[in-house]
């Protein structure tokens, strides 16, 4: 499994909605397991140096299959990663903002986040790797129910606009991301193939 663009979009999505709840304008990057770069968004009044730290962030994340705040920790000095900075021709970030994101138990990819402070950044990678992982739970017992070839019938896009006015319609107690997180389940469900199991 990997982190599709129509799945990063939609991640991207997510990580701008919680940024601006925050009030805090951010740069988002998203990439594939090797560290490619899948998708990037810098809202309007972030802070140019965020650009290419939300980047190296995300790819921290990704080549070293952990949280950049994780990273941070273990590269101090005396610890087993100390000096790790000065590789990669200095990409590598030690602080919070850049979080793996596992499909499948696996690292599908990476997302890293900048221009607020690193606890802002923090949950807001947070926030989307959880998003995520409730897209997978969902997409499981979707799998055998959403016809194939469905987000290229309806683009994502127009796919989340339509479940989140359905869903306001639903007089119940819905998490706050739940029509991104259906959009995200059937995009997973359609585009996995038989060999998805679900969680």
């Amino acid at each position: 499994m990997r982190i599709s663009c129509a799945l990063a979009r939609l991640l991207g999505c997510i990580a701008e909605k919680k940024a601006a709840d925050l009030g805090v304008p951010m740069s988002v990057a998203m990439v594939d397991s090797e560290g490619g770069l899948v998708f990037f968004s810098r809202m309007d009044g972030t802070l140019p140096v965020s650009t290419e730290l939300s980047v190296s962030k995300a790819y921290t994340s990704a080549i070293l299959r952990m949280s950049t705040e994780e990273l941070g920790e273990l590269a101090g000095p005396g610890g087993a990663l100390y000096g790790i900075q000065h590789t990669h021709s200095g990409r590598i970030v030690l602080f919070g903002g850049g979080v793996p994101l596992r499909l499948q138990g696996r690292v599908a990819g990476a997302i890293g986040i900048s221009g607020g402070t690193v606890d802002e950044d923090i949950q807001v990678a947070e926030c989307v790797a959880e998003c995520l992982e409730q897209m997978e739970n969902w997409a499981g017992p979707l799998k055998d129910v959403v016809p194939s070839g469905l987000p290229d019938a309806i683009p994502v896009n127009r796919l989340e606009c339509m479940l989140h006015e359905a869903l306001e319609q639903i007089d119940c107690d819905l998490p706050p991301m739940a029509a991104f997180i259906v959009s995200g389940a059937i995009i997973l469900a359609c585009g996995a193939g038989p060999s998805f199991s679900g969680p």
